[in-house]
């Protein structure tokens, strides 16, 4: 994965310098859950599958990273599952975006790193979500925010960590306004958060500031520059390669052939008019996203996602 030449926005905020002790684990949450799934990725990097979106592991010489983190109910077992291939402190934990099912375990795991890191919207959206709790209820931020508000514009922050090289990337809106790319250009491997479904119907949460056209423009430039013997982590399914992800690109450019082919149909119709059977890999989550709810995102006429998570 060669590097990419793309124009920096960082906002850093300053790196605390002890792990915090603010939340435990709440006491429901003490037993360990045994959901957790562990796949060797590469040579230190690894995809953790349990409910929720799929989680990445780095271990570098000396340290780990961790990408998302699912819910904080489980995050027991998750830091039970990590401990089955390392037991070197992680120091980064890193939120693709926003959604619970991505960043539910940070008060948990606030305390066992050195920094959340994460878009600058992931901050503002978990913050406003936070406000109407009590505060003894709120923590895990990301502590480290790249990029801005206006989420058009695009970001770039690299980690430099024990001889490892991580480069998380924003391309603009897709899945939301703060979607961050994750990848490890010396191993050939990209943790693309939801940016990348498989199994499920892609999601474009509108509300989140996501947009589909941004999507396609996302998954358009990593396809230009992905080696062909990359790994792909996507934000739920299976581990997958190029061709999956040139095949995912190849289903988002029909979906916006056929909205631009029907201007003015309802996102029903476009729905009931499209070859579904020809794209078996993407399948609706009744309530949770419909062919009818993407296709609503796809003309913009509605959110593309029918029950938030």
């Amino acid at each position: 994965m060669r590097p990419l030449a793309l124009p920096v926005a960082l906002v850093l905020a300053a790196l605390p310098l002890v792990a915090h002790a603010k939340h435990q684990a709440p006491q429901s949450a003490q037993t360990d859950q045994k959901v957790h799934k562990v796949e060797q990725v590469a040579d230190g990097i690894y995809c953790i599958f349990g409910q929720g979106g799929n989680i990445g592991l780095i271990v570098t010489d000396r340290h780990a990273v961790l990408i998302d983190d699912q819910y904080e109910r489980i995050a027991p077992g998750l830091l039970a599952a990590i401990k089955t291939v390392t037991d070197k402190p992680i120091k980064y934990l890193i939120n693709t975006h926003h959604h619970g099912d991505h960043t539910g375990a940070n008060l948990v795991l606030e305390k066992q790193v050195m920094a959340i890191v994460a878009h600058a919207n992931v901050r503002k959206r978990l913050e406003t979500s936070q406000a109407k709790l009590e505060p003894a209820e709120r923590g895990g931020l990301p502590e480290l925010a790249l990029g801005e508000e206006d989420s058009r514009v695009r970001a770039r922050l690299d980690i430099h960590l024990d001889g490892t090289d991580l480069h998380l990337v924003h391309f603009g809106p897709g899945h939301t306004d703060g979607d961050v790319l994750v990848g490890i250009p010396a191993k050939h491997v990209i943790h693309m958060g939801d940016t990348f479904i498989l199994g499920m119907l892609p999601i474009i949460d509108t509300e989140g500031g996501g947009s589909f056209e941004g999507l396609v423009a996302q998954i358009e430039v990593v396809a230009s520059f992905l080696p062909e013997d990359s790994k792909v982590i996507p934000g739920h399914g299976a581990v997958s390669g190029k061709k999956e992800l040139l095949r995912y690109r190849d289903f988002l450019r029909a979906l916006q052939a056929h909205v631009k082919a029907g201007p003015g149909r309802k996102p029903k119709e476009l729905a009931e008019s499209f070859d579904t059977k020809a794209w078996p890999e993407w399948q609706p989550v009744s309530p949770f996203v419909t062919w009818e709810s993407l296709f609503a995102a796809a003309s913009g006429q509605g959110p593309g996602i029918a029950r938030r998570p």
